[in-house]
């Protein structure tokens, strides 16, 4: 076990558990039996630590093990059963809050697949896999494995995934000392900056919740982004800061002692530094770094909050940030195991949560045989973080993800109202009106 590994174990609280979870639903039922089968031959037999334990062993450095599970049995992992009443969806987003808060038994392999049958004519499957196995670009590697096209026909992702290098490099020769300005004013966001104070603060409890919105067509996204001169990932993201603004808004002492012109937030976003091949590896692991993601959150209009962030994306991805946020990683990783585990945590207080885009496969899919009709998935949090928001495209649509925490957020629907709000106001304000 590496130790960027073995730190995500370390990380564990009751209060925030290092768990990824994904959610997928499906036009008609899924197969118990053949879901077995898939399991075994896409999971069993191509990755090891899917039937290893985690071992950690005691020591001033951080160190682990993956070691066979000798009591190893699927039926452990994969669990059957149906959607609680009433079957809806209020009813899978408990389901799935609750399992956001339970812990993974350290004495197996640390991953759950729950299969619910009975949601919408078909079935919701639950993955869960803890963050020590893999980053959440193999996870979403190995799930979208268990999946095939409907039409028989290559997979394509909605997005390139991964690169080492600024993304958008500057024009030479001033471009390779601009990308370095940029990655020391970097540097001094990173160790200066704190948040205003807000409802978004709080201490979380061990109880979750997760909301998640309809499918918003790529399409409108897309002509939204050539609209403006921005990208897509721009415009999601301004979506969401436009959606946590209105949030603030809204709820009683939503920005509590946040000034006028003081309404930047900072957010924890995972960036690839390796591009998703077909395949993951064997070892899976994890190889990303977190970049801290300063964006603006006042009440404004949307073209004005989009151009601010696509400004200040534009400005991550011209620098090293990325290279220097994973080169900082390594080094918590290898320090020793108090000072990385605290050092870890002072870096996740400095956000307000986590903010992930997962490009999925723009062709429709099924899974044993049943069409998926649409997935979403959620992050973990650390430290004193209460909020996750996944951006998960599927099909030629992409679905807002919430995950909150009771004792901070309790109330992810109106986050997702919200989301409503500010999506019918961008596409009136870029778009004009009429537009769906």
């Amino acid at each position: 076990m590496s130790p960027q590994d073995s730190l995500w174990l370390e990380l564990d609280r009751p209060s925030n558990l290092m768990v990824i979870t994904s959610l997928l639903w499906t036009a008609t039922p899924i197969d118990p039996d053949r879901l077995r089968a898939l399991l075994r031959e896409r999971l069993l037999a191509r990755y090891p630590v899917f039937r290893q334990r985690p071992v950690l062993h005691d020591g001033v450095l951080r160190s682990g093990s993956w070691v066979d599970d000798d009591d190893f049995d699927l039926d452990r992992h994969l669990v059957v059963g149906t959607v609680p009443a009433p079957g809806d969806q209020a009813a899978l987003q408990a389901f799935v809050g609750t399992q956001r808060g339970t812990p993974l038994d350290l004495a197996h392999p640390l991953w759950q697949v729950h299969l619910l049958q009975g949601y919408r004519g078909g079935s919701a499957l639950v993955q869960r896999y803890h963050h020590a196995m893999a980053d959440g670009v193999r996870l979403t590697q190995v799930m979208l494995g268990l999946l095939d096209p409907v039409d028989g026909e290559d997979v394509t992702l909605s997005a390139r995934v991964g690169r080492r290098s600024p993304v958008t490099p500057l024009p030479e020769p001033a471009g390779s000392g601009m990308s370095l300005l940029r990655t020391l004013g970097s540097l001094v966001k990173i160790a200066l900056w704190s948040n205003p104070d807000s409802v978004l603060d709080g201490r979380p409890g061990v109880a979750k919740s997760v909301a998640w919105t309809e499918q918003v067509q790529l399409d409108a996204l897309s002509r939204m982004a050539h609209a403006t001169g921005t990208t897509v990932n721009d415009v999601c993201t301004t979506l969401v800061a436009g959606a946590v603004s209105r949030y603030l808004d809204d709820a009683p002492l939503g920005r509590r002692s946040m000034r006028p012109g003081d309404d930047d937030l900072a957010w924890m976003v995972p960036v690839n530094l390796q591009a998703a091949d077909r395949e993951p590896p064997p070892e899976l692991g994890n190889h990303f770094a977190l970049v801290l993601a300063v964006l603006p959150h006042g009440p404004t209009g949307f073209r004005e909050r989009l151009a601010e962030v696509h400004r200040r994306m534009v400005r991550i991805r011209q620098s090293w940030e990325p290279v220097l946020t994973y080169g900082m990683a390594w080094g918590i990783a290898r320090s020793p195991s108090v000072l990385g585990t605290a050092a870890s945590r002072f870096m996740a207080d400095k956000a307000v949560g986590v903010l992930t885009n997962v490009p999925g496969p723009r062709e429709p899919m099924a899974i044993a045989g049943a069409r998926v009709e649409g997935t979403v998935a959620w992050a973990p949090c650390s430290g004193h973080q209460g909020l996750t928001v996944c951006i998960f495209s599927y099909g030629g649509g992409v679905t807002f993800g919430f995950g909150t925490d009771d004792a901070v957020l309790p109330d992810p629907d109106l986050l997702v109202a919200a989301l409503g709000a500010e999506l019918a106001s961008a596409e009136h304000a870029v778009l004009g009106a009429g537009v769906g």
